[in-house]
């Protein structure tokens, strides 16, 4: 850059000595002045050419400094941002979703504790305890998993612009809180007769015996493995988050989730592709392909509107 300064005052000497367009009567003029006087003449072409170079430089650098500093307030502003997102958003839609989860099978768990319990006493000639559950409390339970669940359909709804494949998480948990759904209208059937009734006469409760009793607790297992599903997939989402949002700011990463049955599938963003491919074979992906399927032929037998 200093050589380009210093060499300017030269080209533009050459090119006057040389005549330009307009130079001949300069050239004349610059030929018969003292030779003192030429110096003077590219010193101070020199000292302009140069301060003028120098300016554009400092301006070019005080630029790139501004714009080095808007970058930096960008990424720190980005960063601010992602941890937001994880404390107050992520964390609370797990822990929701956990919560729910793990009162509802403990519950189920404790009703199945109970008729056993309540059973065992019976064969024992003792007095045996009428089990606490209800249910209403059941319903309310079920319906508070349903509501955590959906509190991840909506985070990725509202962020999916920080990464699409978050898109899979969406697709999971729709798929675990269909298989959810299955289960429960299962052990629902059983269970609305099989948990005591309060009443304005007292607790009216017949106890379920031989297949109904057998019934109950199967199908209850069966809707814990399902809800159990749904959880993990909420741990997924938390790992892949804390990866996502806040792994480059400590720079490590966490492990994904290890299963001893291979046959439960792990959700990452690394196999999104994959996994929407195989959640699409599910039960809530063909149902989801007949619905679709239906409103295109109703669209297509629907007469266009004028």
């Amino acid at each position: 850059m200093h050589r380009i300064i210093i060499l300017i005052p030269i080209w533009v000497t050459d090119w006057v000595t040389q005549g330009g367009s307009w130079g001949t009567q300069i050239k004349e003029f610059y030929i018969g002045l003292d030779p003192a006087i030429k110096a003077a003449i590219i010193g101070s072409i020199t000292t302009a050419v140069t301060g003028f170079a120098g300016f554009w430089v400092l301006l070019w650098r005080l630029r790139r400094e501004a714009q080095h500093a808007i970058n930096e307030l960008r990424q720190a502003e980005a960063m601010k941002l992602k941890l937001r997102i994880y404390e107050e958003e992520v964390i609370e839609a797990v822990s929701k979703i956990s919560d729910a989860e793990v009162t509802l099978s403990n519950y189920i768990r404790r009703f199945e504790m109970d008729l056993t319990t309540y059973n065992l006493l019976v064969r024992k000639g003792l007095r045996p305890v009428t089990p606490t559950a209800r249910v209403p409390t059941l319903i309310d339970l079920y319906s508070s998993f349903t509501l955590a669940t959906i509190d991840i359909v909506t985070f990725v709804e509202t962020w999916l612009v920080v990464d699409p494949r978050l898109s899979i998480f969406q697709i999971a948990i729709n798929v675990a809180l269909h298989d959810a759904q299955t289960a429960w209208g299962a052990y629902f059937d059983c269970a609305r007769s099989a948990m005591p009734l309060d009443s304005h006469t007292g607790i009216y409760w017949i106890p379920p015996e031989g297949e109904s009793y057998a019934g109950a607790i199967t199908a209850g297992n069966v809707l814990i493995d399902r809800l159990s599903t749904a959880g993990a997939y909420a741990s997924d989402f938390r790992v892949e988050m804390q990866v996502l949002l806040i792994g480059p700011i400590f720079g490590n990463n966490v492990a994904s989730r290890q299963p001893i049955d291979p046959r439960h599938l792990v959700i990452t963003l690394s196999d999104a592709e994959a996994l929407a491919s195989k959640f699409e074979a599910s039960a809530w992906g063909i149902k989801k392909k007949e619905i679709e399927d239906r409103v295109r032929d109703a669209l297509k037998e629907e007469p266009p509107k004028l």
